[in-house]
């Protein structure tokens, strides 16, 4: 009988935990599409939403196609109704993330990519770049324009600094014509910081020629 009570018991608790974490998702969908959409309107004619995966899509269409013509952004979300999440996310420190890239008006004149320093030791390097190591801002970089990478690093190294808890990675490809930054929301702030780099960094990738 006994048994039977805590089987009941722990299928309860379990209900309350998916109920409660799929409560909150909902709740920071909601949350982090407006937190997008107050960011991304003063420079945008058009943001709009879908829901994707564990969380949704975004995609803003600027008014002044000077850098980039479109902003994609897609935020996914942690397993908040697995209750596991619970037990398991004080060791793993699952965040929610947020993949977002800018489509250059003009293709960059040379590829750069910066990891953090925890995430490049999972990454193959293209062979034909160098790699570049920065102690100071706590990142690995490979390019193929040292030049161009260094003079960008000096405009943007104290805003990346600082964000560089929060950054997975960051991409300039130039075949394709694309800035991508993907990254984890840490505070209140996260989504906000993240769209004002991609923004700075298009703009200086665009005075590098």
């Amino acid at each position: 009988m006994h048994e039977i009570i805590a089987l009941l018991s722990v299928i309860v608790l379990f209900a309350i935990l998916f109920a409660v974490g799929l409560k909150t998702n909902s709740n920071l969908i909601v949350k982090y599409a407006e937190q997008i959409r107050n960011v991304s309107s003063p420079f945008s004619n058009f943001v709009g939403f879908r829901r994707y995966g564990r969380g949704f899509q975004a995609l803003c269409l600027l008014k002044e196609q000077k850098i980039f013509t479109r902003i994609d952004t897609t935020l996914s979300l942690t397993w908040r109704e697995n209750p596991m999440y619970y037990i398991l996310s004080p060791i793993t420190k699952d965040k929610d993330s947020i993949f977002i890239w800018g489509t250059l008006k003009k293709k960059p004149e040379f590829n750069l990519h910066i990891y953090n320093r925890k995430y490049s030791k999972n990454v193959k390097y293209d062979k034909t770049l160098k790699k570049l190591d920065l102690k100071n801002i706590g990142t690995t970089i490979v390019t193929d324009s040292e030049y161009k990478t260094c003079s960008l690093l000096d405009k943007v190294s104290p805003l990346l600094s600082s964000l560089k808890n929060c950054i997975e990675f960051i991409s300039v490809n130039k075949e394709e014509g694309y800035v991508k930054i993907r990254g984890y929301i840490v505070n209140e702030e996260s989504i906000r910081h993240i769209f004002n780099l991609l923004l700075q960094f298009g703009k200086i990738v665009d005075e590098i020629r």
